[in-house]
């Protein structure tokens, strides 16, 4: 099972290495903001973690379109849709 799973990630490497680094770059992003908020509760720097998450989220859906999955997309396309909501709403009111 390593084996296959090795060679899907090198595989998926060799052909389409822009989404992968997208999706790296989404996923270790989205773990920053979760070490952020860990690490500064009870009063996050919202302004931040939404600029950051929007980021992570823009990164992610363009690999899940890439990769031609609607599941992912529409979710990765959710969260970004709350993030500005919650970006919006932290700058402006």
């Amino acid at each position: 099972m390593v084996n296959v799973v090795r060679d899907w990630i090198a595989s998926d490497w060799r052909q389409h290495p822009s989404r992968v680094c997208a999706e790296l770059l989404g996923m270790g992003l989205s773990l920053c903001v979760a070490l952020l908020l860990a690490w500064t509760t009870p009063a996050p720097p919202m302004l931040w973690c939404y600029v950051i998450w929007i980021v992570a989220s823009l990164c992610l859906l363009s690999a899940a379109v890439s990769r031609g999955s609607v599941g992912l997309s529409l979710l990765y396309g959710g969260f970004l849709v709350i993030d500005s909501v919650g970006l919006w709403r932290t700058i402006w009111t």
